[in-house]
């Protein structure tokens, strides 16, 4: 599985990555962090009235771009965007007493 994200929404790919992680448990992780150019075409703002060809300017933003891709089967250890596999976390299973304590609450006794 590849999540690609640019920008801000790399923190949101960060949390995403760790749920998946955690969730699903032993997945290999590679990391490619980079930039790319981005490149916009706008009209130039000629004041009314004015009888002139619009002109066109063209933007050029820098913005940082994030790849991760998560495995099973082993990848290359040698990558330095590599990190290896945790444990899957397990969910604590609930005590019997908690259990009776909030059946007595639901009942009312």
């Amino acid at each position: 599985m590849t999540i690609r994200a640019t920008g801000n929404a790399i923190v949101k790919a960060l949390i995403l990555i760790e749920l998946v992680k955690r969730r699903v448990g032993d997945l290999h992780q590679k990391n490619k962090i980079y930039s790319l150019e981005i490149k916009s075409e706008e009209d130039s703002k000629i004041p009314e009235g004015m009888v002139q060809d619009k002109e066109k300017t063209i933007a050029i933003r820098r913005v940082t771009a994030m790849d991760t891709e998560l495995s099973k089967i082993p990848l290359d250890t040698t990558d330095p965007g590599y990190q290896p596999p945790l444990p899957k976390e397990e969910k604590p299973e609930p005590s019997k007493e908690k259990e009776e304590g909030e059946k007595t609450k639901k009942s009312g006794k």
